[in-house]
């Protein structure tokens, strides 16, 4: 379920103007539990609205990392909550970088669901390619 630490995944190295993106689809069987303990470990930070290449882009933020969230159909056709983590800073030139950051959102998670008692199936990681970094 947690994820393994990766620093600097994608066809290049993360710049400062991009995000590097890691995905969590969680399957559960109380979708609204998993929501709730999301909110909890989110509620402090601040919403935002951005376009980026163009699409809408709704989330939370605290300046170091922003979480998007959604539910939405897993590849085997069951219910998820899918929950985009996103943070700057190429490893080596900031500190704590990126990956630092996504490993610490990703242990939290996880710990934080396990603490709270939601029943989660599982957790799929997905680590895609960079994107652009909105602010």
């Amino acid at each position: 379920m947690r994820w393994r630490k990766k620093v600097d995944w994608g066809p290049r190295r993360l710049t400062r103007d991009e995000w590097a993106v890691l995905e969590a689809l969680i399957e559960a069987d109380d979708l609204d539990a998993v929501e709730y303990a999301i909110e909890e470990l989110t509620g402090f930070m601040d919403e935002f609205r951005e376009d980026v290449d163009g699409r809408p882009l709704v989330g939370v933020t605290d300046g170091q990392l922003a979480v998007l969230q959604e539910r939405r159909t897993s590849h085997r056709g069951m219910p998820v909550v899918s929950l985009t983590f996103c943070a700057a800073g190429p490893p080596g030139e900031a500190e704590p970088h990126a990956f630092d950051r996504l490993s610490a959102a990703a242990s939290s998670l996880v710990d934080h669901v396990q603490a709270e008692g939601v029943a989660v199936h599982g957790i799929r990681w997905v680590e895609h390619d960079p994107m652009p970094r909105p602010f």
